[in-house]
C-alpha cells in the first residue's frame, strides 16, 4: 500500500485527533461539561469514516467484521474476562506505584454527577470513537504501509496511551491506564475485529462508570484515606 495524501490525513487525526480537537475547541470557546466533552470525541471517527470512503474502501478495511455471533460472543467474552483479569492480578503491584491509584480514583469520581443513562452513553462513546480511530484505522493503515503489524500496534499503544493525557486524567492516572492501552491494543491484533474491541472495551468502561460514586468526594470525610487500589478506566 503506497501512502496517499487522503490516507496521510487519516493517520493524523487517528492518532492525535483528539488532542487536536481540544486544542481547538479551547481556541474558540466550544467548551463544556463532561458529557459535552464526549459528545465532541464522536467528531474523530466520523472524520475517520469519511476518509475511508474517500480511500475507495470500506469499513471492512479498518477491521469492521465479525465472523459469526458465537464468535463474537466468545472473543468479547475473552476480552473481558482478559481485561479485568489483568487489573486483578497488577493490583498490588499499581497500589505500590506513584500516588496508589489516587489521581485514578479522582478521575473516576468525576463521573459520579452523572445519571445512570449518562454514564453508560460514556462508556459506549468511548468504546466506538477510541477504538475506530487507534485501533481499526491506525493499526490497518501502518500495517498495510509499513509490513509490520508489531510496529503498527506499538504507535497504536503509545498514541492511545498519551491520548488520555488531559483535565480528567493526569500522568499518574495515564500511567495506569497504559494497562488496559496495552490489553485492548493486542486484543485488536488478536482478533483484527473494531466490533469485539469496541463491546470490550464500553462494557470495561461501563463497570468503571457505574462504580464511580464510591470514588467521588466525601465532603464529611476529607481525612479518609483515598482507595488504594482502584479499577481502572478507559
Amino acid at each position: 500500500m503506497d501512502l496517499t495524501p487522503v490516507t496521510a490525513v487519516g493517520l493524523v487525526v487517528a492518532l492525535v485527533g483528539f488532542e487536536s480537537l481540544h486544542r481547538l475547541r479551547e481556541r474558540f470557546g466550544w467548551t463544556g461539561g463532561t458529557l459535552s466533552d464526549h459528545v465532541w470525541k464522536w467528531v474523530v471517527p466520523a472524520i475517520i469514516l469519511l476518509v475511508v470512503a474517500a480511500e475507495g474502501k470500506t469499513p471492512a478495511s479498518i477491521g469492521w467484521h465479525v465472523e459469526s455471533v458465537p464468535v463474537l460472543v466468545w472473543q468479547v467474552g475473552v476480552g473481558l474476562a482478559a481485561m479485568l483479569g489483568t487489573n486483578l492480578l497488577l493490583a498490588p503491584l499499581w497500589a505500590r506505584v506513584g500516588d496508589g491509584g489516587e489521581s485514578l480514583a479522582e478521575g473516576i469520581g468525576s463521573f459520579a454527577a452523572l445519571s445512570v443513562p449518562e454514564r453508560l452513553f460514556v462508556a459506549a462513546t468511548a468504546g466506538v470513537t477510541e477504538e475506530i480511530p487507534y485501533h481499526g484505522y491506525a493499526v490497518e493503515r501502518l500495517a498495510a504501509l509499513t509490513g509490520s503489524v508489531p510496529f503498527a500496534g506499538v504507535v497504536a499503544f503509545v498514541a492511545f496511551t498519551l491520548g488520555h493525557l488531559g483535565d480528567t486524567w493526569d500522568r499518574q492516572a495515564v500511567l495506569r491506564i497504559a494497562q488496559p492501552a496495552l490489553v485492548t491494543t493486542l486484543l485488536y491484533l488478536w482478533f483484527r475485529s473494531l466490533p469485539v474491541l469496541i463491546a470490550v472495551h464500553a462494557l470495561n468502561d461501563a463497570i468503571g462508570l457505574l462504580v464511580a460514586d464510591r470514588y467521588a468526594p466525601d465532603p464529611d470525610e476529607e481525612d479518609e484515606e483515598t482507595p488504594a487500589v482502584v479499577r481502572w478506566l478507559e
